[in-house]
């Protein structure tokens, strides 16, 4: 039997959280194996990969906005320069007002501290922005888009490059075998594992505990003449420019949900929304739906198994991932070292006793 190659880790799942984590343990000197099947119909390919300090529903910024603002940009900006490939646009957002209250809301916000450095009020049918703006509208500041595919594999052919053991293959679980100080997997014994699956980690016999949920998404791309490509335009729906008139549109959701068929029927009800605010003409070029997993404590999951040691989890960072893994990625490569400690609201410690006794 060939002797097996000592990891410090194997991560499973590179995704854009996989992918992150791996590049910075990899910068700590760390030796790594990932094993990743890749999926064209996964989350973090089928994503439109917007940032955005802002949560529109009761206009509030979003979790640890400010560590995470305008720093995000400085991150990706720097695996830029590493990998030698573009990735990461800085777009502002214009927030069309849906009614008065909406303006209200906003144009309130938009005078507090703490909300001054990422957003400012748009007067009433502003002609420069080509759109009719019977409620104004708000422009966010530190706004902009991930090209997520562009990035995994950027990442993916790096880390290659390194020395990092790539294996483009399915995990499988019965192949794993646990000591309280390692785990081996086929010809690779590695002192930690991180699941970093998305949804796959529905069929993960260790974590499947966690309450994770499945919400499904469409994903369109339209050809709409004479809008302000320098401009992310949103007002409940969204619309992310990628040049010679394409836009990512976005979205429809359906909960608990793991279909990959595109329905037309999402796509023309979404177009139809579009209407009622788009003047110009639009064509739909495209249509793709992938599910991404949600959590239920609006919070995602980090930290180690509590009956295996050796057994980690990186999961449910939703529609802010792109964001959050440049925050939570270098905190989670020390956590992992035992340098540091990550929040309290992702330590999968909070929910042990509530979820594993009632998975047991």
């Amino acid at each position: 039997m060939e002797e097996a190659t000592i990891f410090d880790f194997l991560i499973v799942g590179a995704g854009i959280a996989g992918s992150t984590l791996a590049l910075e343990l990899n910068s700590l000197g760390q030796k790594i194996a990932v094993i990743d099947l890749p999926n064209p119909h996964s989350s973090s390919r089928v994503a439109a990969g917007m940032v955005s300090p802002i949560v529109p529903r009761n206009v509030q910024k979003s979790w640890y906005c400010d560590d995470i603002f305008p720093h995000v940009f400085q991150y990706y900006q720097h695996w830029e320069n590493l990998l030698n490939c573009r990735f990461i646009h800085q777009i502002p957002t214009l927030q069309v007002h849906k009614n008065a209250s909406h303006t209200k809301n906003w144009e309130k916000r938009s005078r507090e501290n703490g909300f001054k450095q990422h957003l400012s009020s748009v007067e009433l049918e502003s002609p420069e922005y080509l759109l009719p703006l019977p409620y104004g509208a708000a422009l966010i500041h530190l706004s902009g888009k991930l090209d997520a595919s562009v990035f995994i594999n950027a990442a993916a052919q790096y880390l290659q490059q390194q020395s990092v053991l790539w294996l483009n293959e399915e995990f499988v679980y019965s192949e794993l075998s646990i000591t309280d100080n390692e785990v081996t997997f086929r010809n690779i014994k590695a002192k930690k594992v991180v699941f970093a699956q998305g949804i796959g980690l529905f069929e993960n016999p260790f974590f499947k505990y966690l309450p994770l949920n499945a919400t499904g998404g469409d994903l369109l791309t339209l050809r709409i003449k004479n809008l302000d490509h320098d401009l992310i335009l949103k007002r409940k729906e969204w619309l992310i420019p990628i040049g010679e008139d394409l836009w990512l549109a976005g979205s429809t959701y359906h909960k608990e949900s793991l279909s990959i068929e595109a329905d037309k029927n999402d796509a023309l009800a979404l177009i139809e929304r579009f209407k009622e605010w788009i003047p110009q003409g639009i064509e739909l070029i495209n249509h793709v739906r992938a599910p991404r997993p949600t959590v239920e404590t609006w919070r995602p999951f980090l930290g180690q198994h509590p009956e295996f040691k050796p057994l980690f989890v990186y999961n449910g960072l939703g529609s802010k991932g792109s964001s959050l893994v440049s925050f939570l990625s270098p905190l989670y490569a020390k956590f992992l070292l035992g340098q540091g400690d990550i929040p309290q609201e992702v330590n999968i410690r909070r929910l042990d006793e509530l979820y594993l006794s009632a998975a047991l």
